[in-house]
């Protein structure tokens, strides 16, 4: 905690600007107490850790609203206010907002809109994220999450692959069209943004990363810039060399044979990996709620089809929840917008069957205007 509440109940925070000696100074003259739970708080202002307010051990307060700070947690709200401070906007550090009963790290008034902002830097459940965020949103705060720099590869800037593990990927926001991660680096004071995420397979994703000083930062947070034509390419390029590489691993790590329907449906419809073609195995909107990578489930599509003797111009989307039962294909939420999604884009491109072509330039420009474009 960095906030407390002086005998004279008056508010005191605990800011950078503030030195070890005249917090010491301060530690032997006052007692300070907890703004929430009233309860006498200790002043701990050593030599290893930032200065900060700590309930005693047997509190309640402390084992209800806190994870246990970090460092980087300390550091990170500190620096953030200081931030806001100098930007005159109007900022309450660690407030207690009673009638929902939580603590953001900051509270942001700004333009007659208030915003809540958790800088996270420990693992949480998504249910309580969800549940912190629902509290603010009842009281009509927008929720903004932070989360401290994973490592090191989130600094590597420009177009790069990454993995984003499942507690950090319930960070993404969206942006019209625009997938994007905020992240916060409390030692090199950057914010670096991972954005136009595009999903790879299960916690591998491509994006850009842009790098942005904590003072070149503005409030509303600044949104990063949408992805060229000319990465977007590259991206597609690299995204086609995985997918012909996860085909190749597939027919031959395989144990099932032609037990596998994956493999199955590649050899009914006489595909290899070096006869794929473009339009299958591509990224679309919503592919990530499927458990397997995109390549899988539209070969399945497409021996669906076959199958049925449909095409992509005559398969009504009333029938893609049985076209997953029949393929026994697992997904989520919006597993059937991906599917639906794909479909429009064959029908776009015109394809019939798997023996049609289609240009890569009209393909990825399909792609881009779906993915990443504002249009």
């Amino acid at each position: 905690m960095l906030v407390a509440l002086t005998e004279h109940q008056e508010l005191f925070q605990i800011t950078k600007d503030l030195s070890r000696e005249m917090l010491l100074e301060r530690k032997y003259k006052e007692k300070f107490f907890c703004p929430q739970c009233k309860e006498q708080l200790l002043l701990k202002a050593g030599q290893i850790k930032i200065p900060h307010f700590a309930h005693r051990k047997s509190s309640e307060c402390d084992s209800f609203f806190s994870e246990g700070e970090t460092l980087a947690h300390l550091m990170g709200k500190q620096q953030l206010f200081t931030f806001f401070s100098k930007r005159n906007v109007q900022t309450e550090l660690e407030p207690f907002l009673s009638e929902i009963q939580q603590r953001p790290d900051l509270l942001i008034s700004h333009n007659d809109q208030q915003f809540a902002i958790e800088f996270q830097c420990s693992k949480i459940p998504p249910e309580v994220v969800q549940r912190r965020s629902k509290g603010y949103t009842e009281i009509d705060i927008h929720p903004i999450w932070l989360i401290q720099t994973p490592n090191a590869r989130f600094k590597a800037l420009g177009l790069t692959k990454l993995s984003i593990n499942y507690t950090n990927s319930q960070y993404i926001q969206m942006y019209k069209k625009q997938r994007y991660l905020i992240t916060y680096d409390v030692h090199s004071e950057m914010f670096y943004y991972v954005s136009n995420l595009i999903p790879i397979h299960r916690l591998q994703y491509y994006g850009v990363i842009q790098a942005l000083p904590l003072m070149q930062q503005s409030f509303p947070f600044f949104l990063p810039k949408v992805m060229s034509v000319q990465i977007f390419n590259v991206l597609m390029l690299r995204f086609t060399a995985y997918r012909d590489q996860y085909v190749h691993s597939r027919l031959l790590l395989s144990k099932k044979g032609v037990n596998d329907d994956f493999l199955r449906a590649v050899y009914e419809l006489q595909l290899t990996p070096l006869r794929m073609p473009d339009f299958i195995g591509i990224p679309v909107s919503f592919a990530q709620d499927f458990e397997v990578f995109c390549v899988e489930w539209q070969v399945q599509l497409f021996y669906f089809m076959h199958c049925h003797k449909l095409t992509p111009q005559k398969m009504n989307v009333q029938a893609i929840p049985y076209f997953m039962q029949w393929a026994k294909i697992k997904g989520q939420g919006n597993s059937k917008k991906a599917v639906t999604y794909y479909l429009a884009l064959l029908k776009k491109l015109e394809i019939e069957n798997v023996t049609d072509e289609v240009s890569r330039v009209q393909l990825f420009q399909f792609l881009y205007n779906e993915l990443v474009a504002f249009g």
